[in-house]
């Protein structure tokens, strides 16, 4: 199963599967039981005995329920057996993988959910991406190599005339008008769970109602803690994240880009410039320009009116300012 196709997986709805699932104690659930229990149309009633009426189910829009509670339910179901967070026998289903870790229902937070979920799917991209995990990969790395990185991306295919901007557009400029064959995201009923997937594993961020702006510092902010406080050479500190985000510039997912092939002071994809600019803007790092040091360059703008030469990182690792996130 694609991530992006069926439509109906919602990253959300398997936070909840996940819960009711804690909730049962490591025991299986019956799999029609535990459908009956995340279908919208109980979801009030399945939250309530969950422990989860403190939680704002903010990730289930109305208009994603519009396909039906049941579908979206045991798509949600498939999405989180294809990445190995739960087992399913007969007709039994049991948590597995990081999911198996957590004790009680509440343990199963956004924030966690979100962590767990980047995590199996950059595993499984970084190992074969044959699941059905290539098609989020591909797409997301075409919304970081995009120029224009500030201006969104806000519907699937942009109205001739108006100021939107289309994602349909970026894959023909990168691979062409046959979408049926080449496409990641071939049509609008998978651009919408392309916006739900990138902004919920925090490698991109939504901007007003529709708009899409590749912004990864969520995603970096979620598997950075390892990294050691301090100085580095800018190019070490890209490496670093190229590592534990391989979508972006260098990493092992990442194609489109090469950062390395404008010369010493080489121009960073515009996905990674937003990056790195918003963990400074929230205290988390600090960029500086060494006169004497082989640097990167930082570009929002195709003109480079807004490009910003950095040689060295200072890491932080806890915000500065703003209190963290």
């Amino acid at each position: 199963m694609a991530l992006l196709n069926p439509p109906d997986i919602l990253p959300e709805a398997m936070r909840f599967l996940v819960r009711a699932l804690l909730a049962a104690q490591d025991q299986e659930l019956d799999r029609s039981v535990l459908v009956s229990l995340i279908a919208p149309r109980g979801l009030t009633e399945a939250m309530d005995s969950i422990a989860a009426a403190a939680d704002d189910p903010a990730g289930l829009d109305p208009d994603d329920l519009k396909a039906g509670g049941t579908i979206i339910a045991e798509a949600s179901l498939r999405g989180l057996t294809t990445l190995g967070l739960v087992k399913q026998s007969d007709d039994g289903v049991k948590l597995a993988g990081a999911a198996a870790d957590w004790e009680k229902p509440l343990d199963a937070s956004p924030d966690r959910m979100g962590r767990v979920l980047l995590d199996a799917v950059l595993q499984m991209g970084d190992s074969d991406v044959s699941h059905g995990i290539g098609d989020l990969i591909q797409a997301v790395v075409l919304l970081h190599t995009a120029g224009r990185p500030l201006h969104p991306f806000d519907t699937f295919d942009a109205a001739a005339g108006s100021s939107g901007r289309g994602f349909a557009a970026r894959q023909t400029e990168a691979l062409g008008p046959e979408r049926k064959d080449n496409w990641p995201v071939p049509n609008q009923e998978q651009w919408q769970p392309l916006r739900r997937w990138a902004s919920y594993l925090g490698l991109a961020r939504t901007v007003g109602r529709e708009g899409l702006i590749p912004d990864a510092s969520e995603a970096l902010l979620r598997r950075l803690p390892a990294l050691a406080p301090g100085e580095y050479d800018v190019r070490e500190f890209v490496a670093r994240c190229a590592a534990v985000v391989p979508i972006l510039d260098g990493g092992a997912l990442q194609t489109g880009h090469d950062p390395l092939s404008e010369g010493d002071h080489a121009v960073l994809s515009g996905g990674l410039s937003i990056s790195l600019l918003q963990l400074e803007a929230d205290g988390f790092l600090t960029m500086n320009q060494r006169s004497d040091a082989t640097g990167r360059t930082l570009r929002l703008r195709p003109d480079g009116s807004a490009d910003r030469l950095v040689t060295a990182v200072t890491w932080q690792a806890t915000a500065a300012r703003r209190g963290g996130r």
